[in-house]
């Protein structure tokens, strides 16, 4: 009896040792449970992480436009009135890739015209005007004295770009469906930033602090311009001539439309950028706001001009 006990009592740890050791093992069904349950929580994760990578960016885009801001201001403060988009002069030429002086310009095929934009210059044209955009004018206050004094116009320009644009670098121009570009063979750095035309018109116009009549506050001075990149390629300049150009609206535009950037986008003219929903803007007292796309027209318009007597409240700013 008792080695029967025993032989009982082995056979039963022998038993509970197997259900154990199976029981430590997972199933293919609990394995695939894991796997799902695993996925579902990547796929709610991704999104708050992209969410606070494009919120990061946004507020690096919004430090930039304050900058830009920044150095507007104290170039009106030191010359009594804004630079504006400047613009071709019988002395815009560089020394092109060859050896040679040439000018630049686009052909558009579109318009069926052909524009020749000023060139920065930092003697200027010898009359007092610069043929250059605000842009390249307002270098100095952002640290690149060398870049203006050299017009080193190859030299990437990181204020001018929105860290959410994933916009190539630029490269030479060559003929595309829009148009034909002159850069005389250098691939000039471009702006993802625009000036607003009715404070920073073409040379010769300049607008002095006295005109902005409807309050600082009150009136664009920059925005981020609208995108497609379909058609602003790294070999295009159409509608995106570069910062050391004058005179282009590639630099300075006033259309009433917020466009998100995509395809055929009605970029021409008006503003966009890669944030959802909208795009900041500084304005010339040089505070950044996010304005919606949603944003009406007569608001837009009553932003964009200096002097129209309207009064827009906070509720355009975000």
């Amino acid at each position: 009896m008792a080695n029967e006990r025993e032989r009982l009592t082995t056979l039963k740890h022998f038993g509970e040792s197997l259900t154990s050791k199976s029981r430590s093992a997972f199933s293919l069904i609990e394995l695939l449970v894991v796997i799902s349950i695993i996925g579902v929580l990547t796929s709610l994760t991704f999104p708050a992480i992209n969410a606070a990578r494009e919120s990061a960016r946004k507020l690096s885009c919004s430090s930039h436009m304050r900058q830009l801001g920044l150095a507007m201001q104290s170039h009106t403060i030191s010359h009594r009135e804004f630079p504006n988009n400047g613009g071709y002069s019988a002395n815009s030429v560089i020394q092109a890739a060859d050896g040679s002086m040439q000018g630049i310009e686009t052909e558009d095929f579109n318009a069926n015209q052909t524009y020749k934009w000023g060139i920065g210059n930092p003697l200027g044209d010898g009359t007092g005007e610069q043929p250059g955009c605000w842009a390249y004018t307002i270098l100095p206050y952002l640290e690149q004295t060398a870049a203006y004094q050299k017009v080193d116009v190859e030299i990437r320009q990181v204020m001018f770009l929105c860290p959410s644009r994933p916009r190539p670098r630029p490269a030479v121009p060559i003929q595309d469906a829009n148009g034909r570009y002159e850069s005389a063979g250098w691939a000039w750095a471009k702006t993802d930033y625009c000036g607003n035309s009715r404070v920073t018109p073409n040379a010769p116009l300049r607008l002095s602090l006295a005109s902005i009549s409807d309050g600082l506050s009150q009136t664009y001075l920059i925005g981020e311009k609208a995108y497609d990149p379909t058609v602003h390629t790294s070999t295009s300049w159409y509608w995106d001539e570069p910062i050391f150009s004058g005179g282009s609206k590639g630099t300075a535009r006033a259309g009433l439309r917020i466009a998100g950037d995509g395809i055929e986008i009605e970029f021409r003219n008006n503003w966009g950028s890669a944030h959802p929903q909208g795009a900041q803007f500084v304005l010339a007292d040089g505070s950044v706001h996010f304005i919606s796309e949603s944003i009406d027209y007569q608001v837009m318009r009553a932003l964009l001009t200096p002097d129209g007597g309207e009064i827009e409240t906070g509720e355009a700013f975000q």
